[in-house]
């Protein structure tokens, strides 16, 4: 067994032991909570960082990310579900691809793609102006073709970058309720990231193909965030992101929710 399998293992075990409390959670207090089930619209933006690492190198991933979001508060009384897909928008400047007829470490900037995925969070425990529970997300992105030109070669180069990438978290969310108006909440949660990026590189006869695999360089996302109900049906939630690790990040983002 590898490395990379005896990292996964784990990380696949928590995510499958969290879904199951979670779903269990859900049933068993589903009597405990009369608020009505509402449907949101929501709008996102988003500025992401995590780090990752392929072989024994590690770098920074950032993102700009715009997302539309189909979101349902308390179904069945316990749960939140969402559904989101949009525009990403990352840079995964530094990575190297050193197998191509001529060494590669990319540098171009923003790389855009479809982001999709979907979100669950589910109440288990109240106590005084506390709730108690579990939260998982998913999502997967799919880059779209970049082409460009290499620079400082005597004859004419063309390389072509394409990444993709997916990940998965689940842990324990709190939020606080004795404030009127508002609702601030944390949530600290195993988070697994893997992936691969694609380069081809043509220098007149010669044309060779690379694909990177990446991984996280964290296992652990913290986020704190802050919803605030302006009026009737409008919320604003800010929030910030921490991966903390050998390669520590911080990102940041803004949804504003419409319910109907």
């Amino acid at each position: 067994m590898n490395k990379r399998t005896r990292m996964a293992n784990p990380m696949a075990l928590f995510l499958g032991a969290s879904l199951l409390l979670l779903f269990a959670g859900g049933s068993a207090l589903q009597a405990q909570s009369q608020d009505q089930t509402t449907w949101e619209f929501g709008l996102t933006g988003e500025l992401a960082a995590r780090g990752i690492k392929w072989a024994e190198e590690t770098s920074t991933l950032k993102a700009t990310n715009a997302l539309l979001e189909l979101r349902a508060r308390n179904l069945g009384h316990i749960f939140n579900l969402s559904v989101f897909a949009g525009l990403g928008m990352p840079r995964p400047n530094g990575v190297i691809f050193a197998q191509l007829p001529l060494t590669l470490e990319y540098q171009g900037g923003s790389l855009s793609g479809l982001l999709v995925g979907t979100r669950v969070e589910a109440r288990l425990l109240k106590t005084s102006d506390f709730n108690f529970g579990l939260a998982g997300e998913f999502s997967s992105y799919l880059g779209f073709k970049k082409d460009f030109a290499l620079s400082g070669l005597v004859v004419p180069g063309t390389a072509t970058a394409q990444p993709s990438w997916s990940q998965a978290s689940g842990g324990l969310l709190v939020t606080y309720d004795g404030l009127e108006g508002s609702q601030p909440f944390l949530e600290v949660a195993g988070s697994y990231f893997w992936g691969n990026f694609k380069m081809t590189e043509k220098i007149e006869d010669l044309e060779g193909e690379e694909s990177v695999k990446l991984k996280g360089s964290s296992y652990v996302s913290i986020t704190a965030g802050w919803s605030f109900f302006l009026v009737d049906k409008i919320t604003v939630v800010p929030r910030i992101r921490i991966f903390p690790g050998s390669k520590s990040t911080i990102g940041v983002g803004l949804s504003l929710y419409y319910g109907f």
